[in-house]
């Protein structure tokens, strides 16, 4: 009996151990990440104003960063290529951020004396930025705040960097740090053209509060997108497949599909039935979406859009409404996915209803410059079309 108590105290202590080790090396890890992305943006600035340094530099510049790559990996190993050594070039012109290296290393004395106030930011670069104007002027740069620098990787730099336009940039900021998006999944949201769908709906108010703040979920018409991309289910477009094929993919894929959906989506069931007088129907997927408290039913067509769609939905989410609602619940939200479908005709059908959604969906991820055509496509035919009142 002494035996198994000491056991089961020994096993608490590891477990306590165990969890501040954890704890201490994903700090360490996020603490290592933010001085490198922090050193690299220094680099940048280092190689930015030796080139402004005069006609004979910017002479010798045009080899120079081959030259540096060189010297840099022979004397500190890998990191130093030229195509990086670019990017930290970037980096610099494209960022600002807050006290950096080697701005401490210049500045001890305010280096002791910011530790021992209350954490107030210096803009490293402002002396110097003043003393170059040619350098893009601190308010024409986005700022990296402290906080955001914990949770972006130099890879996670990189990709915003590709990202030309700045308010796309800005909210994909936000969104990889807001949810912790991993540098794969970085790159297909923003791959998938992500700011764009969402921007789709949006008036130039709501264009700029979504590059400013990130995707904010208030109605259910903020949580959703169109098109929904679905390259990642490997489905061919020249073969016919069921709906059962669509589903049994999403399936196969959940985790995919769910970074795909979006915020605060939870899985509940798959065709989940509902029974009424002896007679059985069953609803592809049930969703629960947190932030808006309600639970999101999807109906998969493989064709176009059609009026009946409708129809079996509002049942649906009838029955939801009136035997799965808990206390609390916000009315329940239905998703009619489709393959294709015709704005004009969708409008006329869901005039006056605020809880069911028609959106299309794509299985293959198309060219950047195809996407954005059917996306302004939809845009231009959804403002000529007249409003039904």
């Amino acid at each position: 009996m002494n035996k198994i108590l000491t056991q089961s105290k020994d096993s608490q202590l590891l477990n306590r151990i165990g969890e501040i080790l954890t704890i201490a090396r994903q700090h360490t890890v996020q603490t290592v990440n933010t001085i490198l992305v922090k050193t690299y943006w220094e680099v940048g600035r280092e190689i930015v104003e030796f080139e402004l340094g005069g006609k004979t530099r910017a002479e010798y510049g045009k080899g120079m960063l081959q030259n540096l790559s060189k010297e840099l990996t022979i004397r500190y190993g890998k990191g130093f290529t030229h195509s990086n050594l670019r990017r930290m070039r970037q980096f610099y012109f494209t960022y600002q951020i807050h006290a950096t290296l080697s701005h401490k290393l210049e500045n001890p004395i305010m280096q002791s004396e910011s530790a021992q106030s209350n954490g107030g930011e210096i803009l490293s670069t402002l002396s110097r930025e003043l003393e170059n104007p040619t350098v893009q002027s601190l308010s024409e740069k986005a700022v990296l705040s402290e906080k955001m620098l914990t949770k972006l990787s130099w890879s996670h730099i990189c990709l915003l960097l590709a990202v030309s336009d700045k308010d796309a940039r800005s909210f994909y900021e936000i969104e990889i740090a807001n949810n912790s998006w991993s540098v794969r999944e970085s790159k297909r949201q923003i791959e998938s053209m992500l700011f764009e769908r969402l921007a789709l709906s949006k008036d130039k108010k709501g264009l700029k509060q979504l590059a400013e703040k990130g995707q904010i979920i208030e109605m259910p018409e903020d949580a959703l997108k169109d098109p929904y991309v679905l390259e990642f289910l490997g489905l061919d477009e020249k073969e016919k497949w069921l709906e059962s094929d669509l589903e049994q993919a999403l399936m196969n894929h959940l985790q995919k599909f769910l970074l795909e959906l979006g915020k605060g989506f939870m899985f509940v069931a798959r065709q989940y039935r509902i029974s009424i007088n002896n007679e059985h129907y069953h609803i592809d997927l049930v969703f629960y979406n947190k932030i808006l408290r309600s639970y999101v039913l999807i109906d998969l067509k493989t064709s176009k859009f059609d009026h009946s769609d409708f129809g079996q939905m509002k049942f649906y989410l009838n029955y939801f409404k009136e035997e799965m609602n808990d206390k609390g619940d916000n009315e329940p939200i239905g998703i009619v996915l489709c393959y294709d479908k015709d704005d004009t005709f969708v409008e006329y059908v869901l005039k006056d209803e605020k809880q069911i959604f028609a959106k299309k969906y794509l299985i293959s991820l198309p060219d950047k410059k195809l996407l954005l055509a059917e996306i302004e496509k939809t845009r231009i035919e959804f403002e000529s079309e007249p409003k039904i009142k």
